[in-house]
Parts: C-alpha cells; sequence; structure tokens
C-alpha cells in the first residue's frame, strides 16, 4: 500500500483542532499526519506542540491554498505517495476517508473528492455560497467536459503525479473550482464520492459576506488565466514540432 500522509490546514482553531486530530487518530490510525499552520493568531501551533504532532509554520498568512501546497511539499519531501486534506475546522469526517481512499484505488483516479451534492443529505449551505458552487460546477463542466457536483469541497485525496504538479500551481486564495479546471485541462483524472460533511465545530467561514461576493469574479477572472495559459503552452508546443 502506498505511503499516505494526512494534511490537516488550520488557521486558528484553537476551539477545535484539538479534537480533529483525535478524530483523526480515531478514524485512521495507521496513517501519519501533518498540520499546516498558516501563522494562526490564537493558540492553535501550541496545542499541535503539546500534543506532539508534527507541525509546519508559515511566518505570514498565504491563504487555505498556500497551507495545503505546503502539505504536498511535506508528503513529497517525506516519501508519501499520496496525500489526504482534511480541515482543521471540523468539517470533515475522518470516518469518511475510506470512501475516498478505495476510489482512488477503484477508479485508478490522481484525485477523488469528498461531495456533499453526489447525493441528497442534510448538510446546510448558504443560499449564496450554493449558487456559486452549481455557477462554477456549470463552468467546469462546459471548459472541461466533466461534471463535478462540488467544487469549493476541500476533502480530497491527491496521488503522487497530481501532487508533484500542484507543488508549483496550488492557488493560495479561493483555490478549490480554480484547480479542479487546471487538473481537468491538464489531463488529470478527478471523481467524486459521497460523503456526510458536519458543520463547522467553531469559528468563522473563510466565505464571509465581502469575500462571498468577490469569490465569483475572481474565479473567473482565474478560471480565464488558466485557459489562455494552457492555449499558450499547447501553441509553444505546436511550434517547437
Amino acid at each position: 500500500m502506498d505511503k499516505l500522509l494526512i494534511v490537516v490546514p488550520a488557521c486558528n482553531e484553537e476551539d477545535c483542532i484539538e479534537l480533529v486530530i483525535r478524530d483523526i487518530h480515531k478514524h485512521l490510525p495507521s496513517y501519519d499526519l501533518v498540520v499546516i499552520d498558516d501563522a494562526s493568531t490564537d493558540s492553535t501551533p501550541e496545542i499541535i506542540r503539546r500534543m506532539w504532532e508534527p507541525l509546519v509554520s508559515h511566518p505570514i498568512n498565504i491563504g487555505a491554498g498556500g497551507a495545503i501546497e505546503t502539505g504536498l511539499k511535506y508528503a513529497l519531501k517525506n516519501g508519501y505517495k499520496k496525500a489526504l486534506v482534511i480541515d482543521g475546522d471540523g468539517q470533515h469526517d475522518p470516518s469518511e476517508a475510506y470512501k475516498l481512499i478505495n476510489a482512488m484505488e477503484k477508479n485508478t483516479a490522481d484525485v477523488v473528492i469528498g461531495s456533499r451534492f453526489v447525493e441528497a443529505n442534510n448538510y446546510s449551505t448558504p443560499f449564496a455560497r450554493k449558487t456559486g458552487i452549481l455557477l462554477f460546477s456549470f463552468i467546469t463542466l462546459l471548459i472541461s467536459g466533466t461534471k463535478i457536483a462540488d467544487v469549493t469541497s476541500g476533502f480530497r485525496l491527491y496521488n503522487l503525479n497530481a501532487m508533484r504538479f500542484l507543488i508549483n500551481e496550488y492557488p493560495a486564495d479561493f483555490p478549490d473550482a480554480e484547480t479542479i479546471i487546471l487538473l481537468l485541462l491538464s489531463g488529470f483524472k478527478l471523481v467524486e464520492v459521497p460523503v456526510i460533511l458536519r458543520q463547522r465545530l467553531s469559528g468563522q467561514s473563510m466565505y464571509t459576506i465581502s469575500r462571498s461576493i468577490y469569490y465569483p469574479f475572481k474565479v473567473i477572472v482565474a478560471i480565464i488565466a488558466v485557459i489562455l495559459r494552457k492555449l499558450l503552452i499547447k501553441r509553444g508546443g505546436e511550434h517547437v514540432n
């Protein structure tokens, strides 16, 4: 079995990070983990050190995507072949992780996404964000020809090829939909599996009202940039040939 590392990005999660880590050890005892502290201003890093867990701390806050990229780099440097991202806010249930692990083996996928929307469930999503998810799911389908129902789910499992690709490509801010489109346009195979996600145990989502308004514009610009970059790379290759 390939070595798998659990990457836990966290920022100001002092109220729940200990419970999240204990939950991971309870349900996934065979796997190592690392916490990526994205310059927390609370006691999050002190709690991790007290628990004697591997910790990488950013000196400045660089965003969720930057924290995940750091986790992928750590995984590659230490010989892991897969990386499972479980957020430090308690939304991702570690007991659901085997659905992603089994799906990667069964489908020989590069990336497996734990989805709230493949099957009906009781997870409550604010109307504005749900509308945005549907919009970017449609854009993803339009651009790549692949339907991804939950483009903003951060509950993801990456294989070695995807990890190597993303350490230089992972967007730092609002990385979800942008990363999916980039992976699909680059030829990676993505699959979704239905999972049950929990509400945040504490704190606030990074998707505040103002950031939710900004999010669609940022992602649309990022998607255009991804498409243009892929076109330029393709044309450059054709010119060389």
